[in-house]
């Protein structure tokens, strides 16, 4: 099927196939064909990109990302979606669907699966539930990854190109950056979420260290204790040396410090 955003084919899809979005999997199904267009464009397709797409749905996306890409793998966790997909990207040769839960997939060999391409980047609409995790999930893998284009709540993506700090904003920090590209309102959904959404890009520049995410998680562990609490269960007795070589006193908090200030302590660390 052609221009499956379009409301009355994704209306025809759901009453063919008696098909209820799910709640419990987040399903909010884009009924804007212009705004499905624009999230394809900003991930500068050509046929030497491969496509990781996490929740085709029903394939809305999945089919604009096809017309772009060399090839398009989809992760789906909701098996009721097999029938549906078939018939709805039928002709769409150049993808393939994975039904399986993206956290418990193996990035590494799905980019295997993607080696002949030159380009590899993730395009997909998050359900809202699982945001976090899937973005990191992706920024702190050491994959061919190079750039993610996600719709996430558009609170979400406001926290994240801004200058508040959290574990997730300075492992993008550390890997690359982070842009706010467009809007996306409520009611272009069906059913209509509680709130808008918006659309972000994240380029991946280098791989960060599992060491160094440790570090990170650990800084923010409990956010209203200082630093120094939290990191003893990296340093133990060497915490307070670690910090202070640093010029980094105690008593600050995770917030306080970025990205280049945890590159330091990890450094320092290696040498006691």
């Amino acid at each position: 099927m052609e221009n499956i955003a379009k409301k009355s084919n994704t209306e025809f899809i759901l009453n063919t196939f008696n098909l209820k979005p799910s709640k419990k999997y987040g399903q909010n199904f884009l009924v804007d064909p212009g705004i499905i267009q624009s999230i394809a464009d900003h991930a500068s397709l050509d046929k030497e990109t491969a496509v990781i797409e996490i929740g085709p749905g029903i394939g809305a996306l999945t089919e604009q990302l096809s017309n772009k890409a060399g090839k398009v793998l989809c992760f789906e966790i909701d098996e009721r979606l097999k029938e549906v997909l078939s018939f709805s990207l039928e002709g769409h040769d150049n993808v393939e669907i994975i039904f399986q839960d993206f956290m418990k997939a193996d990035l590494e060999e799905a980019c295997n699966k993607l080696k002949d391409y030159k380009d590899i980047c993730v395009v997909t609409n998050l359900p809202y539930y699982i945001t976090s995790k899937i973005i990191t999930k992706i920024v702190s893998s050491s994959t061919p990854i190079n750039r993610l284009v996600a719709m996430v709540q558009k609170e979400v993506a406001l926290k994240l190109c801004s200058e508040e700090k959290s574990p997730l904003k300075m492992m993008i920090d550390y890997v690359g950056d982070v842009q706010y590209e467009l809007n996306v309102p409520r009611h272009v959904f069906m059913p209509a979420p509680h709130v808008d959404s918006a659309v972000i890009s994240i380029h991946k520049e280098r791989v960060i260290s599992q060491e160094l995410i440790d570090l990170i998680e650990a800084s923010y562990t409990a956010k209203r204790k200082t630093l120094y609490n939290n990191l003893k269960s990296l340093y133990h007795d060497q915490t307070k040396e670690v910090l202070e070589s640093c010029g980094i006193p105690a008593n600050k908090r995770a917030e306080e410090l970025n990205i280049d200030d945890y590159i330091r302590i990890l450094e320092r660390s290696h040498t006691l």
